[in-house]
């Protein structure tokens, strides 16, 4: 039980740490000073408020995701939402951080990284689910 409440944690703690782009977004925060609300790859084809857009829905999808996947590691929710859900709140989180490598501190973007590609390492090559914590 309690590898299952450390596993939750870290993904809900994965999850809320998106919030710290989309509160950089709307001025709420200035959590990277480096950042200046682009994108080294989009920016200069979809223009600054798209550019906000797409990070801002990319941020959401990822703390949506990871807060859910939270309450499936701890068997509040059906875990057969795991694996799809897992594949794509890793992936918009890896997208996030692509598009947009100055929007957090290095060493959160380096723990957001190691998160995104362990659970995608535990649903694609482990084929891991919540329940084997259970056994």
């Amino acid at each position: 039980m309690v590898l299952k409440i450390i596993v939750a944690l870290v993904l809900l703690g994965h999850g809320i740490g998106h919030s710290m782009g989309i509160l950089q977004v709307f001025n709420v925060a200035t959590v990277s000073p480096k950042w200046d609300g682009r994108s080294w790859l989009i920016s200069g084809v979809a223009g600054r408020t798209l550019t906000q857009v797409i990070g801002v829905a990319l941020w959401a999808v990822a703390l949506i995701g990871f807060v859910i996947l939270a309450g499936v590691v701890m068997g509040w929710l059906p875990e057969s939402w795991w694996e799809p859900l897992a594949i794509v709140s890793s992936i918009a989180s890896l997208a996030g951080l692509a598009l947009f490598p100055t929007a957090f501190p290095t060493f959160s973007s380096v723990g957001a990284l190691a998160v995104d590609l362990a659970v995608l390492a535990s649903v694609l090559w482990f084929h891991w689910v919540p329940s084997d914590l259970d056994s």
